[in-house]
């Protein structure tokens, strides 16, 4: 489906949340099943019922796997990976410096490796072994616009992870959301 010299577009083709406290995943602002049956002329139609995990890296991955395996199989295993993980860097850094501060805990090399956004997606990269590419974004490149994929005949498909962190009064506790989006190029 193109037009002139434009390619296809990239369309959302699926969502799915997974976060790390039931309160604020119900609370999170989520199509319902009556919305997705009555054919709701938006990602309500093309959403997986959101989930809740203890971990953040288990919420991530529950996402991942909802919003792969919506794809079409023959575009699943390579799709690219976007993770847009600034909130989570800056939070774990703050996390980080906190437990330096603290005397009575001793630093671990697993401190400073968790730290890494990309552990967050790892446990499911490896587990589905994943072959397309995978991007960390510190910073979508329109702050607050929802980052879109580019898609189209060489790259028919992406998934976008957006982790969502809200700090409790604790810096080394917080809530993790992962919403993730797979897009794929319109007419494919």
């Amino acid at each position: 489906m193109t037009t002139g010299t434009r390619g296809p577009a990239a369309v959302r083709w699926h969502r799915a949340l997974a976060g790390t406290d039931g309160a604020r995943v119900a609370a999170f602002p989520w199509p319902t099943a009556v919305e997705a049956e009555a054919g709701a002329e938006t990602a309500a139609a093309s959403a997986s019922a959101p989930s809740v995990h203890r971990k953040p890296q288990d919420a991530a991955s529950a996402a991942l796997a909802a919003a792969f395996g919506s794809l079409p199989p023959d575009l699943r295993a390579t799709a690219a990976l976007y993770v847009l993980c600034h909130d989570y860097g800056t939070w774990a850094a703050r996390r980080f410096v906190a437990r330096c501060h603290d005397p009575a805990r001793r630093l671990r090399p697993s401190d400073s490796v968790g730290m890494e956004a990309s552990e967050l997606v790892r446990t499911w990269l490896t587990a589905a072994e994943h072959r397309g590419d995978c991007y960390l974004l510190a910073q979508p490149p329109l702050p607050g616009a929802e980052f879109t994929p580019a898609v189209g005949v060489g790259r028919p498909a992406a998934v976008v992870l957006d982790l969502i962190v809200v700090p409790g009064e604790d810096p080394r506790d917080a809530d993790h959301l992962a919403l993730a989006t797979a897009w794929k190029a319109s007419g494919l």
